[in-house]
C-alpha cells in the first residue's frame, strides 16, 4: 500500500531492496559454535562486491530454539562489529516469537537501540522486519514518503483527514489505484461504483472462516485483524488500502479466516457477489481490475521471503 514513488525508491538498484541483507539462523546458539555462527555472517556480508555491502542486514532467529548467556553476549556483540567493521547502518534482528528471543538473558531491550533507522532494532516475526527495512531505505531518500499523505506508513500510522462522504469517496479511488498502477482514474472510478460503503464497529466479525465468500471489500479506514481459528489461531493485522476476500469471490470458495473489527468507525467498501456478476457480464475492463488484483495479491504470497526457508526448501514460484 506504498505510493508509486516509494515503490521506485524501493525497486531502484541503487537504493532499494537490494541493500538488504536477510540471514537467517537455526538450531542452538551456545559458547561451542556462536563464534562460527559470528564468523559466517561477517563472510557473507563481505561476499558482496565492493561497493554494494548491504545498507540493511535482517537476522532471523525464528528456527533458533535455544541461546545461551554466552552466545546471548555474543549476539550483542556481532551487531556493533556489523557497525563498526563493515559499515551495517541498521541491524533488525527478528526472535520469531512475541516472548522475545529463547534464552533467559533479555537481550531484546539491549538490542532495540534504533534512532533515525541507525543502530539496531528488533521485530517481532519478517513481515514486520522487511517492512521496518523498506522504512529505512526510503527515509534514507526522501523522509517525506513515509508520511503519505493517502496512506501512513507503519510507523506513522496517519491517516488522511477526510470529511465529507466525497472526500472518503476520493480516498478510496486514490487506495485502489495503487493496486491498478497503469490504469486509467476513470477506470478505476467506475469499478469502485460498484461498491457500497459499509460502517463496523468494534468487535463485529466481518465474516467467519469456512463461510461462503459472497463479497470483497476494501478497508478505507479503522483497523481489522484476521484470525485463522482451526490451526494455530495465527493472526494477521490488516492495513488501510487492503482489498480482502477477493480471492474467495472470484473462485467461489469459502473464507480461508475469521476477520474482526478492532475500532468503532470502521470503513469498508464492499463488493458483493452480485454486484460481481453483473460486471462481469456487462462491464469486462472493471472486472479485469480484480483479477488483477487477484494476480498481484497471489504475487505477493508465493514470493514472501519466508517461503525461502531452509526447513521448507521451498522457492517463490
Amino acid at each position: 500500500n506504498r505510493s508509486p514513488e516509494a515503490f521506485n525508491v524501493l525497486d531502484s538498484d541503487v537504493t532499494g531492496r537490494v541493500k538488504i541483507e536477510v540471514i537467517q539462523l537455526q538450531g542452538h546458539l551456545f559458547f561451542g559454535n556462536i563464534s562460527l555462527f559470528g564468523e559466517s555472517i561477517k563472510k557473507i556480508i563481505q561476499s558482496n562486491p565492493a561497493g554494494k555491502l548491504p545498507f540493511i542486514v535482517i537476522i532471523d532467529f525464528t528456527l533458533v530454539l535455544g541461546i545461551d548467556s554466552s552466545a546471548a553476549q555474543a549476539i550483542i556483540k556481532l551487531r556493533d562489529q556489523l557497525s563498526h567493521q563493515l559499515g551495517t547502518k541498521l541491524v533488525i534482528f527478528v526472535p520469531g516469537s512475541a516472548s522475545g528471543f529463547p534464552c533467559e538473558i533479555n537481550i531484546s531491550e539491549q538490542l532495540n537501540t534504533a534512532r533515525n533507522f541507525s543502530g539496531s532494532h528488533v521485530c517481532e516475526d519478517m513481515d514486520q522486519a522487511l517492512i521496518y527495512a523498506e522504512d529505512a531505505l526510503i527515509a534514507t531518500v526522501n523522509k517525506n514518503l513515509l508520511y503519505d499523505s493517502i496512506k501512513g506508513s507503519f510507523l506513522s500510522n496517519d491517516q488522511k483527514d477526510i470529511i465529507s462522504i466525497e472526500d472518503e469517496k476520493s480516498h478510496a479511488i486514490e487506495l485502489l489505484f495503487r493496486k491498478c498502477p497503469g490504469e486509467s482514474r476513470q477506470v478505476v472510478e467506475k469499478f469502485l461504483s460498484y461498491f457500497t460503503r459499509e460502517t463496523y464497529n468494534k468487535g463485529d466479525v466481518l465474516w467467519k472462516q469456512g463461510t461462503k465468500s459472497d463479497s470483497a471489500k476494501l478497508l478505507v479506514s479503522g483497523d481489522l485483524i484476521s484470525k485463522l481459528e482451526y490451526e494455530a489461531e495465527t493472526t494477521e493485522t490488516i492495513s488501510i488500502g487492503s482489498v480482502i476476500g477477493e480471492s474467495g469471490l472470484v473462485q467461489g470458495s469459502n473464507r480461508n479466516s475469521t476477520v474482526y473489527v478492532l475500532v468503532d468507525n470502521t470503513i469498508l467498501y464492499s463488493l458483493s457477489s452480485e454486484a460481481w456478476e453483473i460486471m462481469k457480464k456487462d462491464d469486462l475492463q472493471s472486472a479485469q481490475l480484480l483479477y488483477s488484483i487477484v494476480v498481484r495479491y497471489l504475487t505477493l504470497r508465493v514470493q514472501h521471503v519466508s517461503n525461502r526457508i531452509f526447513e521448507t526448501r521451498c522457492l517463490p514460484i
